[in-house]
């Protein structure tokens, strides 16, 4: 599947930032990879090896997992993200990792970042894994180029 197929699949009010946002990272020199998932396709963007992040399809609509490898970089971006997103961020699993526990051997661990005051220890998989709509769409957005300018 090509991106061109992808994008007919999106919903119209996510559509144009996922446009955006394919065009801004080809430009920066990241390619994209879309797989076949028993959700449906899952489309990715990397640099060599590195995976930047995926859109994933769940019941409750698409998701976005940024790896925000970068994050202590834009931290402060995450102060200005709506409540909805930063209750998302916060729900996420905690790593075991940061806490002292085992986790899978290969996992490289999760992520540390401050939201509201709070830190946060959270699980690489699903620390931004956050849900795209109109609402979010251009924090989202944000949050995707700060960390790519990052890599």
């Amino acid at each position: 599947m090509k991106f061109s197929e992808y994008q007919d699949l999106l919903p119209l009010e996510i559509l144009e930032t996922v446009q955006s946002i394919n065009a801004k990272l080809s430009k920066m020199g990241f390619t994209e990879d879309i797989k076949e998932a028993k959700s449906g396709p899952v489309l990715s963007y990397m640099k060599g090896k590195k995976v930047l992040l995926n859109y994933v399809y769940r019941k409750s609509g698409i998701k976005v997992r940024l790896y925000a490898t970068g994050i202590e970089a834009y931290e402060d971006c995450l102060a200005v993200l709506p409540d909805s997103m930063k209750a998302e961020l916060k729900k996420a699993t905690d790593c075991k990792k940061p806490n002292g526990l085992t986790c899978t051997p290969t996992c490289p661990g999760g992520y540390i970042y401050t939201l509201d005051g709070e830190l946060l220890k959270k699980c690489r998989s699903m620390a931004f894994l956050m849900t795209l709509n109109q609402k979010t769409a251009e924090y989202i957005q944000t949050l995707i180029l700060h960390e790519a300018n990052e890599r």
